[in-house]
């Protein structure tokens, strides 16, 4: 049976659990997360990505590859500029994470007449696929692609099954790393504390609070927030609104002034 897995199988899946979960921003688990994978699943190249929400519109960007060739960068460029739109990317907007092989969603099992597969795949050699989307709260985080040249197998019931198992632990991490990341170090036990950080306490922002409190300091405007920190615009605006109610403000002119008063009295 598929669920058999060997010893080794189950250590090796241990092993990438506690290093993706000791990975401390999105740069290092991506590389590791690939790493990881291909250790228990070889493949010829594997992306991974993070997936924002923009105008209803599922949006790919922050794209590592592994291995990591300079070629494959410009092919990634040209896909995340381009409208591809490929069926997998769908499955961003379901309520929970998904694991595929294409040739399992494809009718036809052909790339044939796919620009996606002429333009960006076939250059690479690439030709056998799954997909994982990342979904956590109805929050769309991000996903994984791995691939396989025509000349090798296609991807096993056995190796679906051990991705599926890794599903959830991925998830959360992506989950963490997606909202927590942009707490900065100066905020941890011990280290120096910055002024934005003392008005932020004294004022009682959560952490989540305190990154966008950063964010509108630094003069962005909601959009570059909602796309910075995966969030919706209606989401940003609770946060805000529950920032002015804290600190006693109606708008972001009276809240910077507020921060300039109180750094200095």
């Amino acid at each position: 049976m598929v669920e058999s897995l060997l010893t080794y199988e189950w250590q090796a899946i241990s092993q990438l659990v506690y290093r993706i979960n000791r990975c401390r921003n999105y740069e290092e688990f991506s590389r590791t997360v690939l790493e990881q994978i291909r250790t228990m699943i070889p493949f010829t190249q594997g992306m991974i990505f993070k997936a924002s929400r923009i105008n209803q519109k599922i949006v790919l960007s922050h794209a590592n590859a592994v291995p990591e060739r300079s070629e494959e960068y410009l092919l990634l460029n040209k896909y995340l500029t381009g409208n591809y739109e490929p069926k997998w990317l769908h499955y961003l907007n379901s309520p929970w994470s998904c694991v595929v092989r294409y040739f399992d969603i494809l009718t036809d099992k052909s790339w044939d007449g796919l620009p996606l597969y002429h333009e960006i795949l076939q250059p690479q050699e690439l030709y056998y696929a799954i997909y994982m989307t990342y979904v956590h709260r109805d929050q769309a985080l991000g996903a994984i692609a791995i691939w396989r040249k025509k000349s090798e197998e296609d991807f096993s019931d056995r190796e679906l099954y051990i991705l599926e198992i890794l599903k959830i632990h991925i998830e959360l991490k992506f989950y963490y790393l997606s909202n927590f990341q942009l707490v900065p170090m100066e905020q941890t036990a011990g280290a120096q504390r910055t002024a934005i950080g003392e008005f932020s306490e004294a004022h009682g922002l959560t952490k989540r609070e305190f990154e966008i409190l950063q964010l509108l300091n630094d003069g962005k405007n909601n959009a570059e927030i909602c796309s910075q920190l995966y969030i919706s615009d209606s989401t940003l605006r609770k946060h805000i609104h529950n920032i002015y109610q804290k600190i006693g403000v109606r708008n972001r002119m009276q809240l910077v002034q507020k921060m300039k008063a109180e750094r200095n009295p």
